[in-house]
């Protein structure tokens, strides 16, 4: 594997393991059991494309948050877990991203994949094949429009029931199903101002 950059190739956007002029030429010739310098090019290529394409004040979350990056950090852990052990000693991480408790993660699908990592490093094959049914479960909600992942405030219903009353030209229901959409609209305001103060504070 060779891996050749210079500071003229990219300068990164504003995550701060990107941010670098120093780029290092790696020609690997020797044995890898682990497989560490492909899992550690394989993590800062994703941190790069998720980085380079996201066009979000956010860059940093962006990239924290990316599947593509929490899969790259976890095989890499994993590695450097066994090369611990191999050399005598303990390294542990936490698998499960501190993102996976964000509204971007509606279904709890980082945190799934965190506990799926645990159980197969654990060599708990059935506790391993259930998070795997557990997560095709919430591939095929996150694949729903009409699921959380897509419509936390149940709007796209909430319409539905809105068309409804006007059809039937029921009034009443029609200002009820008004006064419900006003609460959601409300609530997703708050949740928004909420967020955006988060990732300012963090």
């Amino acid at each position: 594997m060779v891996l050749i950059m210079n500071k003229y190739d990219y300068t990164a956007k504003k995550h701060p393991a990107l941010k670098t002029e120093r780029y290092v030429p790696v020609t690997v010739n020797v044995p890898d059991k682990y497989d560490l310098v492909g899992n550690v090019s394989e993590l800062l290529a994703a941190m790069h494309v998720v980085d380079m394409e996201t066009v979000e004040d956010d860059a940093v979350g962006a990239v924290e948050r990316s599947p593509m990056v929490t899969d790259a950090w976890i095989r890499l852990t994993m590695a450097i877990e066994e090369l611990a052990k191999d050399m005598g000693s303990v390294a542990t991480f936490d698998l499960a991203p501190a993102t996976s408790q964000q509204p971007n993660d509606p279904m709890g699908l980082y945190d799934a994949t965190g506990k799926l990592y645990k159980a197969i490093e654990s060599k708990d094959i059935e506790t391993a094949l259930a998070h795997v049914k557990y997560m095709e479960e919430i591939a095929r909600t996150y694949a729903d429009p009409r699921s959380a992942a897509h419509d936390p405030f149940n709007l796209l219903e909430l319409t539905e029931k809105l068309n409804s009353a006007i059809d039937a030209e029921d009034k009443s229901g029609a200002n009820d199903v008004l006064a419900e959409l006003a609460e959601k609209v409300q609530d997703g305001l708050k949740r928004a101002k909420a967020d955006r103060e988060f990732n300012e504070n963090n």
